[in-house]
């Protein structure tokens, strides 16, 4: 009987192990990196700089694909606030086509629109605090739509989360693109060639610069429509990987080595982009023109010594914690340190949880080559508009700098980072 259990057991494993190894073996068509020659492979017929120009939008009309123009009015009620016969036109016709579902509530529009068999929906922020600053435009069209790029950023240093980079590999125009998983460079590397399928997807802005992502309303302290990352189940239906990921392909042309007083009259086509600057120093000073101090001091000895966390803010390292005194939590935006080539400044803008966030800045008065990713944020309370910022990769796009190495303070029975 024993002898009968046993063979019984050892026939329910091996089906077990062959189930599994079914399972884990078989890598799915999508799942699989397409050689670059092979016919599966999407084929790009919009580059970045189209889809961007077609979907990022702020006035009144809607593209559909490249053939037809939807020009929406939804004009808002005064005695109500809210809209009355919202409509669209295309093209140059007059003929009104009725918005079904149209809402405007505390400033926000959606748009509910059926066009051609497909629907997709359009929001606004209307109201003055975010209008402008943060949308949400559904990509479709009567056909596919394609874009093919190669990732320019990392994430291995944790300064870059939930997201990448990809450069148009002909125009080097380039996007962000969202996506809710972290440790991306895992599956989509520095250096891969990526093409996506943006039907479905949506381009949104966010403190007015344009990513893709997919829908998303925010309610908890701020409360808005803004792009939100693409779920990674959705992945394999959008994105395919080519080819195997080439980092010695991420370059920097000559027209991105760039002086900060260039960087001020770039236009909109430079967000996202690799650029390098020379001849860069620290200013030790942070954003709000603060200087910052010499030495370290950890949160808990700054709240400890001083019941507040300036001096730990105000520390000479990439990223000191977001620590909130009355909210009791980090609140978790980048934290910024000035740096400057002699005809402009900017700010090299750092993750509270990159790799390198307590490191020391380099020492004043030394010189090196920053090659960072060109962001743009408007922030809400900036009557002056908004601001280029960098974003670097790593530590390695520091070159030729000399990091000061001062002392560090801790709480007692604190072990350091």
């Amino acid at each position: 009987m024993k002898k009968i259990k046993y063979i019984v057991c050892a026939l329910l494993a091996a089906v077990s192990f062959t189930s599994c190894v079914n399972d884990y073996d078989e890598i799915t068509q999508e799942m699989a990196i397409l050689p670059e020659n092979d016919p599966r492979v999407w084929p790009a017929n919009m580059s970045i700089g189209e889809l961007v120009a077609m979907y990022d939008r702020i006035d009144s009309l809607y593209v559909f694909g490249k053939d037809d123009t939807l020009r929406y009015h939804a004009p808002i009620d005064e005695a109500t606030g809210s809209i009355k016969n919202a409509y669209y036109t295309v093209n140059q016709g007059d003929v009104e086509y009725p918005i079904v579902g149209a809402e405007y509530v505390d400033g926000r529009l959606k748009l509910p629109i059926e066009y051609k068999g497909k629907k997709f929906t359009i929001y606004r922020e209307e109201g003055e605090t975010y209008k402008n600053l943060f949308t949400l435009n559904p990509i479709e069209g009567p056909q596919d739509i394609y874009i093919k790029g190669r990732i320019i950023s990392a994430d291995t240093a944790s300064n870059i989360y939930k997201y990448f980079v990809l450069e148009d590999l002909n125009t080097r125009q380039s996007l962000k693109v969202s996506i809710d998983a972290g440790s991306l460079s895992g599956v989509f590397p520095l250096g891969q060639v990526v093409a996506v399928k943006c039907n479905g997807l949506m381009m949104g802005r966010y403190a007015e610069m344009p990513q893709l992502g997919v829908y998303s309303f925010r309610n908890d302290d701020k409360t808005r429509y803004e792009p939100g990352r693409i779920p990674y189940a959705m992945v394999y239906d959008h994105f395919q990987r080519i080819g195997l990921p080439d980092k010695s392909k991420v370059t920097i042309p000559h027209d991105a080595v760039l002086t900060m007083a260039e960087i001020a009259t770039l236009d909109s086509t430079w967000y996202g982009r690799l650029i390098k600057i020379e001849n860069v120093e620290f200013t030790w000073k942070n954003d709000r023109d603060a200087d910052l101090k010499t030495g370290f001091v950890s949160l808990r000895r700054s709240i400890e010594k001083t019941g507040n966390v300036n001096a730990h803010q105000l520390s000479p390292v990439f990223a000191p914690s977001t620590y909130d005194m009355s909210k009791k939590y980090n609140i978790g935006y980048p934290m910024s340190r000035e740096v400057s080539d002699g005809t402009g400044t900017l700010y090299i803008s750092t993750s509270e949880y990159a790799h390198f966030a307590e490191t020391f800045i380099p020492k004043k008065g030394s010189v090196g080559t920053v090659t960072a990713i060109l962001g743009w944020f408007h922030d809400k309370n900036d009557n002056y508009g908004g601001k280029y910022q960098l974003t670097i990769r790593s530590l390695d796009d520091l070159e030729g700098f000399e990091y000061y190495n001062g002392p560090r303070e801790y709480a007692e029975g604190e072990r350091p980072q």
